[in-house]
């Protein structure tokens, strides 16, 4: 039972560096409350008419809030928080942000003194480090969140981090979520993994997705690429067309955004009641979407950061795991190709990941060393 290997790359980079300008629009969000906050003062702490603090948060991105994917989850996450939120106000969020403009972007929002500034994606861990020590010394009501992050391996060059906290979610959950999903639905026994990028969160999740399936069904095999990028929705076409003639691969999860959705038009064309997708990381189960019979969904826990934020415990660097027991990781709708049967099972499986009882390090391990 070996894995199909599509030239791997050895190095480990961030998200942008295969992102372009211009990513694909998959779906369609309402940029309600959008737009610059109309308070002209400089201090996080204005009053409301009902005398509450006020708050403003801020989002940066490398891609488009319509791209079908991560950044368009990030900005549903922060919709969400909002929404528990009545006191904080959303400024425009910065789209399709290069690298050579990732500082200038934060720097922008520094100036207003916005409270929570949020970085979607480990990029923005270097691009920003002299932001947050000239913000720290300057505007000490400003907080940045950077997403898909360890601070103690990617931010080791930064001179203070007390502004500061990161997100990271359980990879081994996502991971095993999905394959217990893709080993109960595989009639094939082979399913197939894109990825955008070789980063250990894009190997964590292949690793476990495939060991989780192999705990349905120690036969089932996989096929992966980590080096797809995000944007080509064809190349993810190509690559589930050939795995379907020469794997016979019936079950699909992705992790490359808009090449996702090539992936989803490949299932589809061979026949949407035999082949499935599960998607990642928003929910988009829906007649517009044949082939998708769940999601797995990330929640980038901003409402944690934005209640630590009015609390005054920001800060220090600190980590806020997003998992199963806090509502960061979850399932999404099933479609009604997922029979009440399988649900059920994928239900009885779900808690058994949650308390971290059906799948070990050791089996994760097992798959990842295999990876080359």
């Amino acid at each position: 039972m070996s894995e199909s290997k599509h030239s791997l790359s050895h190095v480990m980079v961030d998200r942008r560096q295969a992102i372009g300008i211009g990513l694909g629009s998959v779906a369609a969000v309402t940029l309600a409350g959008c737009g610059s906050s109309s308070s002209s003062s400089s201090s996080s702490s204005d009053s409301s008419d009902s005398g509450s603090t006020s708050y403003k948060v801020a989002m940066i991105m490398s891609g488009t809030i319509t791209d079908g994917g991560w950044d368009q989850g990030h900005y549903e996450s922060l919709q969400r928080a909002l929404s528990n939120h009545s006191n904080w106000t959303m400024l425009e969020p910065k789209e399709n942000t290069a690298d050579a403009d990732a500082a200038t972007a934060a720097q922008s929002y520094v100036d207003q003194d916005v409270d929570l500034i949020i970085g979607n994606g480990n990029q923005f861990a270097s691009d920003w480090a002299e932001v947050v020590a000239d913000a720290a010394d300057s505007h000490p009501k400003v907080h940045f969140l950077i997403t898909n992050t360890d601070p103690t391996t990617e931010m080791s060059d930064y001179e203070t981090l007390d502004p500061v906290e990161t997100v990271l979610p359980d990879f081994k959950q996502t991971g095993a979520l999905a394959g217990v999903v893709a080993g109960l639905m595989t009639k094939t026994k082979s399913i197939g993994f894109i990825g955008g990028m070789k980063l250990p969160s894009t190997i964590t999740k292949y690793s476990a997705y495939l060991a989780a399936a192999r705990k349905i069904d120690s036969s089932i095999q996989g096929q992966y690429n980590f080096e797809a990028g995000f944007t080509d929705a064809s190349l993810g076409t190509n690559l589930t067309q050939q795995w379907i003639s020469s794997n016979n691969v019936d079950v699909m999860w992705g992790d490359a955004s808009a090449v996702d959705n090539g992936a989803r038009q490949a299932l589809q064309a061979a026949g949407a009641d035999t082949h499935f997708d599960i998607a990642q990381p928003i929910d988009i189960v829906g007649d517009d979407q044949p082939t998708v019979v769940t999601s797995t969904v990330t929640d980038w826990m901003i409402s944690q950061a934005m209640d630590e934020i009015e609390s005054g415990s920001f800060g220090g660097g600190k980590s806020i795991t997003a998992s199963m027991s806090n509502g960061g990781i979850s399932l999404g709708k099933f479609s009604d190709k997922v029979s009440s049967d399988v649900q059920s099972k994928i239900k009885d499986y779900a808690q058994q990941i949650q308390d971290d009882a059906f799948l070990t390090d050791d089996e994760v391990a097992a798959v990842q060393n295999t990876l080359g």
